[in-house]
């Protein structure tokens, strides 16, 4: 009995290394062109999936104007009321899409931002 809870545990931990290098080896560099370029695609092999980890360490920030978002990321693919969502295509770990929501508060400064999928 006590082995089958090692192999077990053996097993969640080798499927989370898995998830893990997977998602990661996602991640590339961001590049602004590129991203405004997947608007409208619709792509499942979008790369802004990739570029969403670099983007969100180092691009996006709190209080960013909405001018400020769509300069470096264009138009967004769909508007929420006062959320922007850009799409990021299929997700690397598993079969949902993904988006990047970004909220704005009343002066059209950014709240908050954040990755969904559905």
């Amino acid at each position: 009995m006590r082995r089958w809870l090692w192999i077990g545990v053996a097993l969640f931990l080798l499927a989370g290394l898995g998830v893990y290098l997977v998602s990661t080896s996602q991640a590339g560099a961001f590049d602004s062109e590129l991203w405004k370029a997947q608007r409208g695609t619709g792509a499942d092999k979008n790369p802004r999936v990739g570029m969403v980890v670099e983007l969100k360490k180092k691009h996006l920030r709190e209080g960013m104007t909405r001018e400020d978002v769509q300069k470096l990321l264009g138009e967004p693919d769909q508007r929420r009321g006062t959320s922007e969502v850009y799409e990021l295509g299929m997700s690397p770990v598993g079969v949902s899409y993904e988006y990047l929501v970004i909220d704005y508060d009343g002066q059209g400064k950014v709240m908050r931002f954040r990755v969904t999928r559905s």
